[in-house]
């Protein structure tokens, strides 16, 4: 009996999630567990199986994921939500061989050999995950983990009694972060109606949450469609935020919005895992990593870490980013401080270059959100004839100006307190900002 199978038997007739009108025990979680195991294991060979996983239901896809760990094979969780094609192609490239849904296992016609990191994992005997990043600054990447070192990070998780809303999915390494850390603890996951802001409302009131992680996109929206007004919130006593550098403004609006909860910033990558950090303050964007498994330097401004949790490698692109020793460089630029502490500015392949000079757009988002009337902004690069690009923004706003007037106010109000350079030169009205399936800005 593993570490999980013990840990899970200490729990039985607890609650282990909401989800779709259904009440999951720890018992239903495990029998759920047990009949997925039951269902592969006389289709499992010698070689190494990448089993795809096509499951609506959140709580399906973990007892699916940890199904695959017993049966030491390497899970692929798919996303409902993802177009056909898309699916398609990661099965392609991670070469899956059965496909796992509602109805049952499929083998899938593969053409892919095993790739010399399966290979590799397969030799030290151990389950599998391969996750895809969102492809916001490229191609998506299919990374290989180990799933059973990624495991292993959370064996020490302390048992506690908490209800957590569950919005990202199991194909997201901050959606298995906060399911594992539930679900380990003895505690309750709670997964909304659907992903909107105000179907998490009623989640956190109907079912006593106090405990909800979400991206500072996903706040701003829960904070602009009054969430806090129209439903009972005041259960939450932790608000956890990541997957995207928090502004600042938003975050003094949000504290007083959610004044019984503290705020705490959250970090991990695709590549390494969930690191354990600790926030300065509730108002505070700077925190510092306090994680006795991970080592971390900051070398040309960039955050490196170090664990043994990293990925193996890629299965469709370079390893540029991989240190031979061990390092992994995150691409996360950072801004350090006294006593240790880190704030994230954003991301490197996120730099807007103007004629050579780098422009960060939450530098310059930062100063916009100052504006009286911006509710949310968001800076990039446009196309431009002589510099290459020019820096643009596109605001939501509650104030009744035309866009005209817009322009004049961003370009006096950024003057003298940025460089001529990272004033937007092009401004546009929306009505809301738009979000990607992992909940982060677009």
């Amino acid at each position: 009996m593993s570490w999980i199978d013990r840990q899970f038997s200490r729990f039985g007739a607890k609650v282990a999630g909401y989800e779709g009108g259904r009440t999951w025990t720890y018992a239903d979680f495990v029998a759920e567990v047990d009949r997925i195991e039951a269902l592969m294991s006389p289709a499992m060979g010698q070689s190494p199986a990448v089993i795809a996983i096509q499951m609506d239901r959140t709580m399906h896809a973990l007892a699916a994921i940890l199904a695959i760990v017993r049966v030491q094979q390497i899970a692929l969780p798919l996303s409902p939500g993802m177009p056909i094609a898309e699916q398609v192609e990661q099965q392609r490239i991670a070469g899956a061989t059965f496909l796992l849904s509602a109805e049952g296992l499929r083998p899938q016609p593969s053409t892919a050999s095993a790739s010399k990191l399966i290979n590799q994992l397969s030799a030290r005997g151990h389950a599998g995950l391969i996750l895809f990043s969102s492809g916001t600054s490229g191609a998506p990447k299919g990374m290989l983990h180990d799933l059973n070192a990624l495991l292993d990070r959370y064996c020490e998780v302390r048992p506690r009694a908490d209800r957590t809303v569950q919005l990202l999915l199991a194909d997201h390494i901050g959606g298995l972060d906060s399911a594992f850390r539930t679900l380990f603890s003895g505690s309750t996951l709670v997964v909304p109606e659907a992903r909107s802001a105000l179907a998490v409302g009623a989640a956190v009131e109907r079912y006593d949450v106090n405990i909800l992680p979400a991206s500072p996109t996903f706040l701003n929206l829960m904070r602009l469609a009054g969430v806090a007004d129209k439903f009972d919130c005041s259960s939450l006593e932790v608000i956890a935020y990541g997957a995207e550098p928090m502004p600042v403004r938003l975050l003094e609006r949000l504290v007083e919005i959610f004044p019984n909860a503290a705020f705490q910033q959250k970090f991990g990558t695709s590549e390494t895992g969930a690191i354990r950090i600790k926030s300065e303050a509730t108002e505070s964007v700077y925190f510092r990593i306090e994680d006795s498994g991970v080592e971390w330097r900051v070398q040309d401004a960039e955050l490196w870490l170090k664990t043994s949790s990293r990925i193996l490698g890629y299965l469709n692109a370079d390893e540029s980013s991989l240190e031979a020793d061990g390092w992994y460089r995150t691409g996360d630029l950072v801004e350090e401080a006294d006593g240790g502490y880190l704030r994230i500015i954003g991301r490197r392949s996120q730099l807007i270059n103007v004629g050579g000079q780098k422009v960060h757009p939450a530098e310059v988002e930062r100063v916009i959100a100052e504006i009286v009337g911006v509710e949310a902004c968001s800076v990039y690069a446009k196309p431009a004839a002589i510099t290459g690009n020019m820096v643009a923004c596109a605001i939501v706003t509650s104030a009744e100006r035309d866009l005209r007037s817009w322009k004049r106010l961003v370009r006096k109000h950024c003057r003298g307190r940025i460089a001529d350079w990272k004033i937007p030169a092009s401004v546009e009205l929306r009505a809301e900002l738009s979000m990607t399936d992992r909940l982060k800005r677009e």
